[in-house]
This record gives structure tokens, C-alpha cells and sequence, in this order.
């Protein structure tokens, strides 16, 4: 089934490309028939441009990461190009001391493609871990400053690269024949990406930085694949470009080059393929226009192109800030045409996880401030706990320390006889505690379906030991088939909610953990979600921990309820006799019962 699944990600990715690449040769066939060899050299500008772009979509598109450094790794794929691509006789005498014993290597248009586009990857590896790790601006400024030390390398390494003067007599590429092959190349590359789990996972991470690895998605593992990828594409299209000029040289990949790509990219849309891909025509051809019009013999204004630049990125962000596109993609539009339910498998009765879940004694402070003074709270398999309090009692404090948000100073938090006190929250979800949030925290740029999809694959993966629930019929538990391909967030509040429920029971956990669930609800709504959590707890075997301020649905949802206060157990025991507790009533109240 997995081998089928993936034959259909390849074709439709590849009938994707195929589809893309032939509107844009037809518009180059056009625009070429009349104009001779300048128009042919804009084309093949156009298309190294065309591979840069989608280059730096796997990785800002995908994973939301901005990067003003990739060009630093196009320049290094030039420079590598010209160094094996050079006869080397040429060789000999623009760089007699050429080190690494490089003056005898010499390789034809396959073999200096390959090997500049290894060097530049493996390149790229070893910053992609400082990138992929830093959080905040930090990966920006680290690739900026990756870009201005390519540069100054490139300039006074002259052994290497005879520095300003630049190299040339690089083997060409006649005609635009390999720029195209490239193109197509790029685009597959790009579209397959997307359908890939890691590909995937790296889009929830854009989303929601804290929500994925909630959900047991690792954000440095996705980042740094769609880093890998983006620099082998980067590679490719900083080689083609050497090639098809014959020479390289410090001012190819700079600051302003990295800015244009930029502008490509998000003028058309960088979250999908489609969109790099019209963001490249278009600002190729205003590009273009604006150059002629800015001829002494027209309007004579100089830096006209950079000016239309300007204006078209300035013209997205205020008008559109998704780019043209948005969220539109062909790719994305064939797969909702083309996808089939899964066929219905008979299931079993769905059995209860035999672990419980026990955190006890747990210590938080913040600062000098004492969050949590010996809290705990239990849930046996199957059962549903509340977790109750006044504003202040510590409630999401614990359970940030059960999740693996929060880093507790003393206690124990334990699945069954596994040990989760201070894991990560990947680990925890992966162990198989799944939870909600607060705040509102779905991937609402994705689908309603792709939401729990993207739940599900962390399942197949980690959560091979429980049966594992289907999407669809998890959105259909929660009255959310008809809107599957609606994105999520275009959903009401109440339904967001329940999607929200459904992304997280689809991780197959042996525990829910749902943080105020029916908050800002009606009251019909609040109905309506009691018979969701109990319906999903039952579907997927799972306890349930739950906190809420509505006495009324914590009663009438748990088994047992636990109230905690100032970060101390208050009292527990049944929803009976929490309501007749007069500590309980004292500390909501602030009166005695």
C-alpha cells in the first residue's frame, strides 16, 4: 500500500512539473521567436534563475525560515564548477598553484555538474546545522553572514580562484537545452519534497513551532532536510548558470542577486511550487521591461529595474503578503482531485492502553515565584480526569510539565514505567501522550484533512505498537468531512476546536491531554464537545486529562476530578463529591460554603 501511495506522490509530482514547464516553454517559444540571440540569453537567465528560485522554496517556503545566504552556496557550485570544468591546460595557467590536487581533474558537463553539486551540498551540510538549530532571526542573520564570508573567500582565496579578476574558459554549454533539463529537474525535485513525510513535517513546522513538536514532529530533523534539498537545487542551478556563461566571478552571487531571488519568490507565492514559478516569469519579464525602458534613449533612468523590484515586492506585502498565489499550487489542486479514501478496513474493538499516566510531587519555580508546590495528578487507562482550579492554581503549569513545555525542578512524571520527567515534548508525544492547546494552535494555511493526515504519518512512524486511527473517518466522528479540503483556518471557532481534537487523537495516544477545550464556547457547543471527547477517547482506547474553568462541563465529562490550588492539591474524587467539598466552593468562591 506504502509503495502504491508513493508511485502516486512521484507521478502526480512529475505531471505537476511536466504540466508547469510546458506553459512556461510555450511563453518562451513565443517571446523568442523574434529577437534573436538576446532573447535567448534572457531565457536561459531566466531558467538558472527558475532553479534558484525553487532552490530556496524548499527551504523558506516550506519551513517559513528566511534566508538572504543560498547564493553563498550557488557561488561556491560556480566556483567548484570552474575548477573541474576548466581544460587544463587553461587551467594551468590561470591558476598555477592550485591546491587539493585539482590541477589534473578535469570533468565533462555530467561530471562537473555532479561533483559541484556534492561539494556544495556537503558544504552546506555543516552550516545547515548551525541554521537548523538556531531559533528566532539568529538563521537569518547566520545565512547573511554566510553570504558576506563566501564572498571575501572567493575574492582573496586566488590559488583557488584567481580572486576579483573571476575565472573563464569553463567548458559551455551550447544552447539552453540543459537549462530546461535542469528546470524540469527542479521543479520534480520541489513538488516531491512536498509529498515526502519529512517534506510535510517541515511545513507543520512553519505553521506552528510550538504545536508540531507537540505532535511529535522534530523541528530541526524537517528544517534541516528541506535545508539539504534547497542547497542541492541551489547547487544545480549555480553549476548550469557557470556553464552556460563559460566563466564565473565575485559578482554573480551577491547581496543584490540573493534580494532579486527573493522578490521572485515572494512576489508569486513561497509557499507552493506555482507560485515560485510565476514569481520567476513574472519579475523576469518586468525585470526585462523596466531595463529597456530605463535606456538613455527612453526615459534614461538609472537602476530602473531596481526600482520595479521595489515596487512589486512592496505592492505584494501590502496587497497581498501570501504572494499571487496564495496557497494555490497545481500540485496541491491535483492532489484533491485525484485522492481516494483509504479502502474501510474492519476494526476491532478498540482496547484501552494498559499504562497509566502518574505525575507526582512536581515542583515549578519561576524565579522566586512557587508555580507548582508538590502538584500530581493520575489518569488510569481509559479513564477521564479533570484538572480543575482557580486562575493561577498551576493547571497549565502541569500541564506543560507533562507535555515537556516546562522543566520541573522536582517530581516525576511517568507513562506506565517509562520515565518522561524532563523529555522533550517530541519524545512525549511520541511516547503517546497527544495534547491540545489553550490557544487555538491548528496549521491553518493546510486543510482541514491535511491537519490530522500530518498527525497520522507521525503515528505510522512512532506508533506502530497501537491501532492506528483513519483520518477520515476521525473528521467524520467530528462532522468535519465536508469541509476535508476547506482550509483550517476558514472553520468557525467550535469547529476548530474539534479538528483540533481529531489532529490530536490521530497521533494514536494512549492519553489526551485537552487544555480548556470548550473555552469561548456556547453552550450548546460545550454539549456538543462532551460527546466528541468521549466519543474520540473511545474510538483510539485512550484516557483523557482535561482542564477547564466550566464546573459544569468537567462534571459532566470526567470520571474523576482532581482541583488544584496554588499549586497544591486541593482536593479530589468524583464530580459528587467535588460539588458538595466546601474547600472546593471556598477556593472558587472565596467564601465558605
Amino acid at each position: 500500500m506504502n509503495a502504491r501511495a508513493g508511485l502516486v506522490r512521484i507521478t502526480r509530482s512529475m505531471l505537476a512539473s511536466a504540466v508547469l514547464i510546458a506553459i512556461v516553454a510555450a511563453m518562451a517559444t513565443a517571446y523568442t521567436r523574434t529577437g534573436g540571440a538576446s532573447r535567448q540569453s534572457l531565457i536561459a537567465e531566466m531558467l538558472s534563475n527558475f532553479i534558484l528560485v525553487l532552490g530556496m522554496q524548499v527551504f523558506i517556503g516550506n519551513t517559513g525560515v528566511l534566508s538572504f545566504g543560498h547564493m553563498a552556496f550557488a557561488h561556491i557550485a560556480a566556483y567548484a564548477t570552474a575548477i573541474v570544468g576548466i581544460p587544463l591546460v587553461t587551467k594551468a595557467k590561470a591558476l598555477p598553484d592550485i591546491p587539493f590536487g585539482l590541477s589534473d581533474v578535469y570533468y565533462g558537463p555530467l561530471g562537473v555538474t555532479a561533483f559541484a553539486v556534492l561539494a556544495t551540498m556537503i558544504a552546506g551540510a555543516i552550516f545547515g546545522i548551525a541554521v537548523c538549530r538556531a531559533r528566532g532571526l539568529a538563521p537569518t542573520m547566520i545565512t547573511l553572514a554566510t553570504l558576506f564570508v563566501v564572498e571575501q573567500v572567493v575574492k582573496n582565496w586566488k590559488e583557488l580562484t584567481r580572486g576579483a579578476g573571476g575565472l573563464s574558459g569553463i567548458s559551455r554549454l551550447e544552447g539552453n537545452t540543459w537549462l530546461w533539463v535542469g528546470a524540469f529537474l527542479a521543479l520534480v525535485i520541489a513538488h516531491v519534497f512536498q509529498e515526502t513525510r519529512i517534506g510535510r513535517f517541515a511545513i507543520a513546522t512553519r505553521e506552528d513551532e510550538l504545536a508540531a513538536p507537540a505532535l511529535g514532529i522534530r523541528l530541526f530533523t524537517a528544517r534541516y532536510a528541506a535545508w539539504v534539498v534547497s542547497i542541492g537545487l541551489i547547487a544545480l542551478g549555480g553549476s548550469l548558470r557557470a556553464q552556460h556563461l563559460g566563466s564565473v566571478n565575485p559578482k554573480q552571487f551577491t547581496l543584490d542577486s540573493s534580494i532579486l531571488i527573493l522578490v521572485m519568490l515572494v512576489v508569486g507565492g513561497m509557499r507552493t511550487v506555482s507560485g515560485a514559478v510565476l514569481g520567476t516569469v513574472l519579475i523576469t519579464a518586468g525585470n526585462e521591461l523596466f531595463r529597456q525602458l530605463g535606456d538613455p534613449q527612453r526615459l534614461d533612468i538609472e537602476r530602473f529595474p531596481d526600482l520595479f523590484l521595489g515596487g512589486a515586492m512592496l505592492l505584494a506585502m501590502l496587497l497581498r503578503s501570501g504572494g499571487l498565489l496564495g496557497d494555490r499550487d497545481l500540485a496541491g489542486w491535483m492532489r484533491r482531485r485525484m485522492y481516494r479514501p483509504p479502502p474501510t478496513q474492519a476494526v476491532g474493538e478498540r482496547v484501552a492502553a494498559t499504562n497509566a499516566l502518574a505525575a507526582s510531587n512536581i515542583e515549578v519555580h519561576f524565579g522566586g515565584f512557587v508555580a507548582l508546590d508538590g502538584a500530581g495528578v493520575a489518569v488510569r487507562p481509559g479513564e477521564i480526569v479533570g484538572l480543575i482550579g482557580p486562575n493561577g492554581a498551576g493547571k497549565t503549569t502541569l500541564f506543560n510539565v507533562i507535555t515537556g513545555l516546562v522543566n520541573e525542578q522536582g517530581g516525576t512524571v511517568m507513562l506506565g514505567e517509562r520515565d518522561l520527567s524532563s523529555s522533550t515534548p517530541v519524545d512525549v508525544a511520541r511516547a503517546g501522550l497527544a495534547r491540545t492547546f489553550q490557544n487555538l494552535r491548528l496549521f491553518k494555511n493546510l486543510s482541514v484533512r491535511e491537519n490530522v493526515s500530518l498527525t497520522s504519518l507521525v503515528a505510522g512512524r512512532h506508533r506502530r505498537d497501537r491501532q492506528r486511527p483513519d483520518a477520515d473517518a476521525l473528521l467524520a466522528d467530528a462532522g468535519l468531512s465536508e469541509w476535508a479540503d476547506r482550509r483550517a483556518a476558514t472553520l468557525d471557532y467550535g469547529n476548530q476546536r474539534r479538528l483540533e481534537l481529531a489532529r490530536a487523537a490521530a497521533l494514536a495516544p494512549e492519553f489526551l491531554l485537552l487544555d480548556e477545550p470548550t473555552s469561548g464556547m456556547s453552550d450548546q457547543e460545550t454539549l456538543a464537545m462532551v460527546e466528541s471527547v468521549r466519543a474520540v477517547a473511545a474510538r483510539i482506547g485512550a484516557g483523557v486529562l482535561v482542564i477547564d474553568h466550566d464546573l459544569a462541563f468537567i462534571t459532566r465529562i470526567s470520571d474523576h476530578i482532581v482541583v488544584l490550588n496554588e499549586g497544591r492539591v486541593l482536593a479530589e474524587g468524583t464530580p459528587t463529591q467535588i460539588r458538595a467539598n466546601p474547600l472546593v466552593a471556598e477556593a472558587y468562591l472565596g467564601t465558605s460554603a
